[in-house]
């Protein structure tokens, strides 16, 4: 199976890792004992404590710069926020994890690979400061607090909750579709090939694009039809015949009813969200952040007044969190747990307000934010039932082998079931040689 160089060169990397001694200093080990004390100090002498926190472009920049002034009011701290590009983010920080500098000391990740970087020992368990600074996780959503722990150690905190709503034309569907079987009857009554008098070209869309998105949406329909990852021994269960059923299914709206545009393998969440917006189709899963976009008069002219959001059909949503975790190459660890327990419990309500999902409920649930965050109440609903994925260290190659599989079925290259089969091959011999059946 081929895959991408930079996954090879990340599991050559992390095996190497692996081998160093995973134990990590305390906060008073490394002389971090709290905002009053300077980092860089020398002959005695105390320096202005700082830190530098890597974000990816848009929302997570935008909101921790907008916030980092009011921390550094309040702790004495300065907060340095750079900016790292979408495209490639996760390779690139995750290159300057594995290379243990000291450059970042707050870092922001997507919660599948804290099990990954917190096996490698690139990542500081928070445990320690938690109890030194009297903090809990029992604001967070709890799906989002299990999705930072690995060996029941806290890496990360929830930062940005994420999760997939079906939108939908009001005007067109008086009742949302709640079973993939209804989802795609109304599709095919949408669809100009089928139903020549359709308003829009197709019934509905799907993220098709290999990578980051593709496999996400993928796991919805796969876990309504009764699918699981792994097994009681941790056997991977993709070729089943839910794994095969759930494939099948998008393969076929794609390549036989064709209520989906022909060009869904270059599809992710702008191009759902234009095809939304525009007219293109009447109905589509897509993350839930589409959301204030479709609501702007300016921006969705076509649709910002009829359209809602509902559960994705069979009830089975998937939940993924952007975290900020501590490098444990950093020198001011210490000054870096404040920073990021200050921005998901104190700050959680600013940063909503900024723009952001904090992972906390009774923000999502207050008043003056969803006045402003209307969606948020449907979030908490839909993040009550929500599924993530397994935080293993081998994820991201995982992930790999299965966005592998729906490419190549979705290609006509492999039938579901022959690409379904080649997936779970590919991670038993993966999980094998890593030592997991043993």
């Amino acid at each position: 199976m081929k895959f991408k160089w930079m996954a090879v060169v990340l599991v050559l990397m992390l095996a190497l890792s692996a081998c160093a001694s995973s134990q990590k200093p305390s906060a008073s080990q490394n002389g971090d004992n709290g905002a009053t004390q300077g980092t860089g100090s020398s002959g005695g002498g105390s320096k202005e404590q700082s830190i530098t926190v890597v974000a990816r472009s848009g929302t997570y920049y935008n909101t921790l710069s907008a916030l980092a002034p009011k921390f550094e009011q309040e702790t004495g701290i300065r907060v340095n926020v750079q900016e790292v590009g979408r495209d490639g983010y996760l390779q690139r920080v995750s290159t300057q994890l594995i290379g243990r500098g000291d450059g970042m000391d707050v870092v922001l990740l997507l919660n599948n690979y804290i099990g990954q970087f917190a096996a490698g020992g690139q990542l500081e368990s928070l445990d320690s400061y938690m109890e030194q600074y009297s903090r809990s996780m029992d604001h967070f959503l709890p799906v989002a607090a299990d999705a930072v722990k690995y060996n029941d150690q806290v890496y990360a905190m929830p930062l940005d909750v994420s999760t997939m709503f079906l939108v939908y034309r009001t005007d067109l569907i008086d009742t949302p579709p709640t079973t993939w079987e209804e989802y795609r009857e109304v599709a095919k009554r949408f669809t100009q090939s089928i139903n020549p008098d359709s308003p829009t070209e197709f019934g509905t869309t799907f993220q098709g694009k290999r990578g980051e998105t593709q496999p996400k949406e993928w796991y919805q329909y796969f876990w309504a039809m009764g699918g699981e990852m792994f097994d009681a021994d941790l056997k991977p269960q993709l070729h089943s015949q839910s794994g095969i059923d759930a494939l099948q299914y998008v393969v076929d709206n794609f390549s036989t009813l064709k209520i989906v545009p022909p060009d869904i393998t270059t599809y992710e969440f702008p191009e759902v969200l234009s095809a939304f917006q525009n007219g293109k189709v009447a109905m589509a899963i897509e993350w839930n952040s589409a959301y204030p976009t479709f609501a702007d008069p300016e921006k969705s002219p076509e649709v910002y007044d009829k359209f809602a959001i509902a559960e994705v059909p069979g009830g089975k949503s998937y939940m993924q969190t952007w975290t900020l975790a501590v490098n444990s190459a950093s020198k001011n660890k210490d000054a870096a747990f404040q920073f990021i327990s200050w921005v998901t419990n104190e700050a959680a309500k600013d940063y909503a307000l900024a723009g952001g999902i904090p992972a906390v409920k009774s923000v999502l649930e207050d008043p003056e934010v969803v006045k402003v965050r209307p969606e948020f109440p449907k979030i908490v609903e839909t993040l009550g039932k929500a599924q993530s994925e397994p935080n293993l260290p081998e994820w991201p190659l995982i992930h790999e082998f299965i966005t592998d599989a729906i490419t190549a079925a979705l290609a006509g290259e492999k039938t579901p079931e022959a690409a379904l089969e080649e997936a779970d091959e590919n991670i038993v011999n993966l999980l094998e040689s890593r030592g997991y059946y043993n």
